[in-house]
C-alpha cells in the first residue's frame, strides 16, 4: 500500500512536498522518476518483496514507468503468463506485473488484474499518461486539469501543494454533502479536484484527458437453486479470502461481531494460524459489539484486542478531518481511526468486512423502501396529494413524517432521498440552498427497485463514504486494508441472484446467512444488526458543543446559512429525549462541524490541532 503522486511537467521541488504530504501512506521507501514531460512520485509501504519492490517500476527499456497503490492478487498466474509471452521480470513484486500487462493488453490490462488499486503509466514512447483506480474504488486517486497542468495523487491535500491550485468550494458538492453526508459523484469539496470514479480509466494525451468505464454492475439473474446459489457463495467468499492472505508482513482482522467481519475471520481461521483481530467500542455512552465480537474470538481462537473510544479521544477529530481529505460526516470514521493507531503496533495489513450490506442488501433503508414502495402503489394519486398536505402537520422528526414522505414521494429515487438524506428539502432551503435534490440521480433504469437501490450503494455510498474512511484512516497509520467481501466476482455474482434470496419479507442478506450455517455460530448468523453506532447525541450534549459553537462563531464564509446551524445547535440542547430526534439533529450537527474543521484546514489553511 502507497501513495502515488505525479504531474506533466518537471519539477522536482513540488514532486517532493506533495510525497511530504503523503508520507504517513508509505512511511518506508520513496522514490521518483523525472524526464522533461512528466514527474513521479511514490511513497511506498512494504507488503510484498520487502526488498526490490521500490517504486516507480519500469519495463524492460525504462520507456514504461508506472507508480501504483494497491495490491493486484493474482499477479503470480498474471506473471506467468507474461513470462511465457516473453516478458522479463527484475521483481517480484506485484506492480511489475501491470507494467508488463500495459505492454502486452494496452489500456485493457485492467480487465485482467483481481485487486484494489489505483495507479498510473507513463508511457514515453506515446507520451501518454494512463491512470486507473480499481473496480469498486477501494484505493482513491484524484486529478486536476487547468490551464495545461494535470496532476494526479492519492490524496486531495498533495494536489494543493501547488500553488496554482485555488482554494474554492463547488457549492454543487456543497449540495450533495448536507443530502447524502458526502459527495458522491466525480466531484470534490474543492473546484476543479475531481475524483476518478471507481472502474474508470483516464488517459492524460496531447493536452487533453479521456476517461472512461471498463467495467459496471449489470443486472443478470439467473433461475439456479436455492442450494447452488450457497455453495457458489461458499466456494467465492473461501476464494477471496485465499486470496487476500498474501503477505510478508503481519495481518490481522478488524472483528465488529456482526455476520461479515466473523465471515472472514471462521474462513481464515481455516487457511492461517494465530489470527490477530480488533474490536472497538464506546464504553457505557453507545451502543457496543464488543462482546460479540469477543464471542467470535474465543468461537475461532483469536488473539483478540479492544479499544474503546470516549470524549477524550474527540481532541483528535481535527487531525481525522486532515487524514480524510474531504469532509465525510461518519462518525464511524473516529473509531476506525483509533482502532487503527491501536492495530499498528501489532500489524501491516487488516482484512475487514466492508461491502456485505451494499452487496446483500443488509441495511435497514432496503426494507423501509421495499415497504413503501409496495404501500405506495395501493394509493390513489388523489388520496396522495392529501396525505401529503397532512403531513405538513407532523413533526419533522417523527416516524410518522417519515412514512408520509414515503407514501407521497414522486418517484422512487425521491422516495430513497427521504429516506436516507441528512437534511431535507425544507432544511436545505433554511440553510440556503434552493435546489430541491442533488442534480444527479443515481439509480440506473433497467434494473429492478432491490438492485437499484443496492447500485446505488455500491457507486456511491460505498466508495466515498465507508471505502473513503477506510482508506484514509487505515492509511493515516500505515496499515493496509482488504476487503474480501468486495471481489468484483462476488459483486457480479450479487447481481445474478434473485432479489428475494438478498432481501426476503423483513430478513436482509437471506442467502448470505444461509452461506454461513455450518461456519458460524447460529448467534452471530442471526443476531440483530448493529453499526458503529457512535454516541453523537451525547458528545453534542456535553464536549461538542462549545467546539461547534466557536467553529461557527470564528466561521467567515457564506456558503450556507449559519444562523440555522447555531439554532439548531441551541434547540439540541434543550431537546428531552426523543431519540429521533436526538439522533437526526446529531447527525445534522456532526454534518456542519466536520465541514467547518476541513473548511479551516483546506480552504483556510490552518494547520492541523488537537482539541
Amino acid at each position: 500500500m502507497c501513495g502515488i503522486v505525479g504531474f506533466n511537467w518537471n519539477d522536482k521541488t513540488l514532486l517532493k512536498e506533495m510525497m511530504r504530504t503523503l508520507a504517513h501512506r508509505g512511511p518506508d521507501e520513496s522514490g521518483i522518476y523525472l524526464d522533461d514531460d512528466i514527474s513521479l512520485g511514490h511513497q511506498r509501504l512494504k507488503i510484498i518483496d520487502l526488498k526490490t519492490g521500490r517504486q516507480p517500476i519500469h519495463n524492460e527499456d525504462g520507456t514504461i514507468q508506472i507508480t501504483s497503490n494497491g495490491e493486484i492478487y493474482n499477479y503470480l498466474d498474471l506473471k506467468k503468463d507474461l513470462e511465457k509471452k516473453g516478458h522479463r521480470f527484475y521483481t517480484n513484486t506485484d506492480t511489475e506485473v501491470i507494467v508488463h500487462a500495459y505492454e502486452e493488453y494496452d489500456r485493457d490490462c485492467v480487465n485482467k488484474f483481481n485487486g484494489m488499486f489505483a495507479f498510473a503509466i507513463w508511457d514515453s514512447n506515446k507520451k501518454q499518461l494512463f491512470l486507473a483506480r480499481d473496480r469498486l474504488g477501494i484505493k482513491p486517486l484524484y486529478y486536476y486539469f487547468k490551464a495545461d497542468k494535470f496532476i494526479f495523487a492519492s490524496e486531495l491535500k498533495a494536489i494543493l501543494e501547488c500553488d496554482e491550485v485555488e482554494r474554492n468550494v463547488d457549492l454543487n458538492a456543497l449540495n450533495e454533502y448536507f443530502i447524502y453526508k458526502y459527495v458522491p459523484s466525480n466531484r470534490t469539496m474543492i473546484k476543479d479536484i475531481y475524483k476518478l470514479l471507481p472502474g474508470h480509466t483516464l488517459v492524460f494525451r496531447n493536452n487533453a484527458i479521456n476517461v472512461s468505464r471498463y467495467w459496471d454492475l449489470k443486472e443478470n439473474i439467473s433461475n439456479k437453486s436455492e442450494d447452488y446459489y450457497v455453495k457458489k457463495l461458499r466456494e467465492l467468499l473461501r476464494e477471496s479470502v485465499k486470496m487476500r492472505l498474501m503477505s510478508d508482513v503481519p495481518l490481522g482482522v478488524y472483528l465488529s461481531g456482526g455476520i461479515d467481519s466473523s465471515c472472514i475471520v471462521a474462513l481464515m481461521s481455516e487457511m492461517w494460524d494465530n489470527i490477530k483481530t480488533f474490536s472497538v467500542g464506546f464504553g457505557s455512552e453507545g451502543e457496543s459489539e464488543v462482546g460479540y465480537a469477543r464471542y467470535v474470538s474465543e468461537y475461532f481462537g483469536t488473539d483478540h484486542y479492544e479499544v474503546n473510544v470516549d470524549e477524550e479521544d474527540l481532541k483528535i477529530l481535527p487531525e481525522m478531518v486532515w487524514h480524510l481529505d474531504e469532509p465525510v460526516a461518519d462518525a464511524a470514521t473516529l473509531p476506525t481511526y483509533v482502532i487503527s493507531r491501536f492495530a499498528k503496533k501489532e500489524v501491516t495489513v487488516v482484512l475487514a468486512g466492508e461491502g456485505g450490506d451494499e452487496l446483500f442488501a443488509g441495511y435497514d433503508n432496503y426494507k423501509i423502501m421495499m415497504l413503501g414502495h409496495n404501500f405506495s402503489k395501493t394509493i390513489p394519486n388523489f388520496l396522495k396529494s392529501k396525505i401529503s398536505g397532512t403531513g405538513r402537520y407532523v413533526g419533522d422528526y417523527s416516524n410518522a413524517k417519515r412514512v408520509f414522505n414515503l407514501m407521497c414521494a414522486k418517484d422512487e429515487y425521491e422516495r430513497y432521498l427521504g429516506v436516507i438524506s441528512v437534511f431535507n428539502k425544507n432544511e436545505r432551503r433554511k440553510l440556503g440552498f434552493n435546489k430541491e435534490n442533488s442534480s444527479d440521480n443515481y439509480f440506473p433504469n433497467d434494473m429492478k427497485l432491490l438492485n437499484k437501490l443496492l447500485y446505488f450503494g455500491i457507486n456511491t455510498w460505498l466508495p466515498n463514504d465507508f471505502l473513503m474512511k477506510a482508506d484514509k484512516m487505515t492509511m493515516a497509520y500505515a496499515i493496509e486494508e482488504r476487503v474480501p467481501l468486495l471481489d468484483h466476482n462476488i459483486a457480479e455474482f450479487s447481481f445474478t441472484l434473485p432479489p428475494n434470496l438478498k432481501l426476503r419479507g423483513m430478513t436482509g442478506k437471506y442467502i448470505f446467512k444461509k452461506a454461513m450455517i455450518g461456519i458460524l455460530p447460529k448467534r452471530i448468523i442471526y443476531r440483530r444488526k448493529h453499526g458503529y453506532n457512535a454516541p453523537m447525541d451525547h458528545w453534542f450534549k456535553h464536549s461538542l458543543k462549545d467546539v461547534l459553537m466557536q467553529l461557527l462563531d470564528e466561521s467567515s464564509h457564506n456558503l450556507y446559512d449559519k444562523r440555522y446551524a447555531t439554532n439548531l445547535l441551541e434547540e439540541f440542547q434543550k431537546s428531552g429525549k426523543n431519540y429521533n430526534m436526538n439522533f437526526y439533529n446529531a447527525q445534522k450537527l456532526w454534518s456542519i462541524l466536520i465541514f467547518e474543521m476541513w473548511y479551516k484546514m483546506f480552504i483556510e489553511g490552518e494547520k492541523v490541532k488537537k482539541l
